[in-house]
């Protein structure tokens, strides 16, 4: 639903970028449709870090036909969710690459405890750790609203929301099955028994920090990149 960047954010991006750390791992945490990608993506640009998201991960690898992206496509053809071991796997696969370039911000992994255990184990190995670990609030009404309002269209491939931003008149506009009623309430489900227990990990090590995700994109990019400094570069 991109915003136009405003002044204090590009403001926000020139500070950050003379006090960016050498190396610095972010956790992005959140319920479905809180903007963590988008909000990953703007900050791995920002603090020159990479944006490790387990979904490009698969993508790649399936792509790239490795032993372990054929085993994700077998498992993604069937209907079946990635088993943790096979996620941590993956990732662990390519972690040396965003040790090595300074960093990285993780969308999408951890989801659960035994991931962000994992995680801590594997940036252990290179004498490394999480920094802090951002999490994107949304109530369950506006999680329903964001995702069962977007629209795709099928001859261009732009998407739309039908209250946010309105798609021309002329779209062949289609719903995405992940956007449906019933599959979000099912989402919010899984992120409530998977990931919510996750977060105390996290709460109890002080690295969480919750941002109120009701705001605009520039407004929670801008109070990310605040909480950054202060907690990280304290």
């Amino acid at each position: 639903m991109g915003l136009r960047l405003n002044l204090n954010y590009e403001v926000m991006t020139s500070l950050y970028l003379s006090v960016k750390s050498d190396f610095m791992f972010l956790v992005m945490t959140g319920p479905p449709g809180a903007g963590k990608g988008t909000q990953a993506k703007r900050l791995a640009e920002t603090l020159g870090l990479s944006h490790v998201s387990t979904g490009e991960i698969f993508r790649r690898n399936i792509s790239q036909k490795t032993e372990l992206g054929l085993r994700v496509k077998k498992l993604l053809e069937n209907g079946i969710l990635v088993p943790d071991d096979l996620t941590i796997e993956l990732v662990q696969d390519q972690i040396g690459q965003f040790v090595d370039s300074g960093g990285a911000i993780f969308d999408g992994f951890p989801r659960n405890l035994e991931q962000a255990q994992a995680l801590d184990d594997i940036l252990l190995l290179h004498g490394k750790g999480v920094d802090l670990a951002p999490l994107i609030s949304l109530s369950d009404s506006t999680v329903i609203e964001r995702l069962t309002g977007r629209r795709t269209d099928r001859d261009t491939g732009n998407t739309y929301h039908l209250i946010y931003d309105p798609p021309p008149h002329n779209a062949n506009l289609e719903q995405r099955p992940d956007d449906k009623r019933d599959t979000v309430l099912r989402r919010i489900d899984d992120y409530r028994k998977r990931t919510v227990p996750m977060l105390a990990h996290y709460d109890e090590r002080n690295l969480l920090c919750e941002i109120d995700g009701e705001n605009t994109i520039d407004q929670v990019t801008t109070a990310l990149l605040k909480v950054i400094r202060g907690r990280v570069f304290a």
